[in-house]
């Protein structure tokens, strides 16, 4: 089976609201008319996205278009963050350089791998021999990265570069890596 995993597109971050409630930007809205005319649509089967509004909104539209089935899944959050922070960054690192400890309110990382990993277990039992779309997270789906690639730990620069709607995938079972995320130069994540 193979499965596309793709970052949702940019988000109109607003400090006030949660996170999880985001929607998307001007840029994210071109990003999302991009990644609907990206090939690989004509052999996804299903679509899976996180419980969050803007990895469906990533979507919408090709989702429409070709009357694909959505199911959706919260174990595809992104790692909980609890509220806005201004040093996001610096936060990022620290849980990064510690995956089995949580960064002040944060989720830690090697829990939030662990319920991904979950999640695309019950994806392959649930829809074996499919194509499959998955749209996630910069954070949870650069720890998914780095456990199918047999790294260590997750690097700053490879997660700081990860574009916004960017596709990679990988055949299950056994989590080999078919294809790897574009990087960008410089990419704002908040």
């Amino acid at each position: 089976m193979l499965v596309y995993l793709i970052t949702h597109v940019a988000t109109a971050q607003q400090q006030a609201q949660d996170a999880t409630q985001w929607g998307l930007s001007e840029a994210g809205r071109v990003q999302a008319a991009g990644l609907a005319a990206a090939s690989f649509w004509a052999t996804v089967e299903q679509v899976i996205v996180s419980s969050e509004a803007k990895a469906f909104l990533s979507v919408a539209s090709v989702v429409g278009e070709r009357g694909l089935p959505v199911w959706v899944d919260s174990r595809l959050d992104e790692l909980r963050r609890g509220r806005w922070a201004d040093d996001y960054g610096a936060q990022v690192a620290e849980m990064f350089t510690d995956p089995d400890r949580g960064v002040g309110e944060w989720e830690a990382a090697g829990a939030a791998l662990e319920r991904v990993c979950g999640a695309l277990a019950a994806i392959e039992r649930r829809f074996s021999g499919k194509t499959v779309a998955l749209v996630g997270h910069g954070l949870t789906l650069s720890l998914l990265r780095a456990h199918y690639l047999g790294l260590a730990r997750v690097r700053y620069d490879d997660w700081a570069r990860l574009s916004f709607g960017a596709v990679a995938a990988v055949e299950l079972p056994g989590g080999r890596w078919v294809q790897d995320f574009a990087l960008a130069e410089s990419v704002r994540r908040g």
